[in-house]
């Protein structure tokens, strides 16, 4: 049976592309107010003051959170106390490889050799850093990589969303690099999430 959504946002993008996905498995929209409809995950792509709003009317569901920015992180690790939450900046496959490979590649590269991190979305995308490449900082850091390293945003068009970074010595430079080419894939990427979570004991979990 599939997993039940309930969409906080689903009038964005990102939202009507989930609930496309998830055609009948997507139970209904949340609103601003009144009450959050049943279901087995609620899945937030708002922005950071609606998600504070959210929290505050959230009763025990598994929350999935894909909303970026300057979160409310005290209220989010609070309600993780009571259900399960996941904070997912990026919803594809292929960004927890980018993960893996920056680590491995950071952890080996000479000592001499700098990072830095360029992330490219369209021009409507309101925070900078994304949320993915503040992740793939915390990724360098993880590694034994330079403390916040130097992070570059572009907003221009209708650019999806385009992730790489530079590990540079004198003479040469090893460039990973992580591109959507369909926003698909970002819905398609809550839907597995949704399902993973809400079996998932009270917590918080980060990819």
């Amino acid at each position: 049976m599939a997993t039940r959504v309930a969409i906080h946002g689903a009038t964005g993008r990102l939202g009507q592309l989930i609930a496309q996905e998830a055609g009948t498995a997507c139970v209904g929209e949340v609103g601003r107010d009144g009450p959050i409809p049943d279901c087995d995950v609620v899945i937030d792509v708002s922005s950071p003051a609606g998600l504070e709003a959210l929290l505050g009317r959230m009763s025990g569901q598994p929350l999935l959170i894909g909303t970026t920015g300057a979160l409310p992180m005290e209220a989010i690790e609070a309600y993780g106390k009571t259900a399960p939450v996941a904070l997912v900046a990026n919803f594809s496959a292929g960004v927890p490889l980018l993960l893996k490979l920056i680590q491995q590649a950071v952890a080996s590269m000479p000592s001499e050799w700098s990072v830095e991190i360029v992330e490219s979305h369209h021009d409507q995308k309101k925070d900078a850093p994304s949320g993915t490449a503040r992740r793939m900082v915390r990724a360098v850091e993880e590694a034994g990589g330079p403390a916040d390293p130097p992070t570059h945003a572009i907003r221009a068009g209708d650019t999806i969303g385009e992730h790489t970074i530079w590990l540079a010595g004198p003479g040469e430079r090893i460039e990973i690099k992580h591109v959507a080419t369909k926003r698909t894939v970002f819905a398609l990427g809550a839907l597995r999430w949704a399902d993973w979570l809400q079996s998932q004991p009270a917590g918080i979990y980060t990819p």
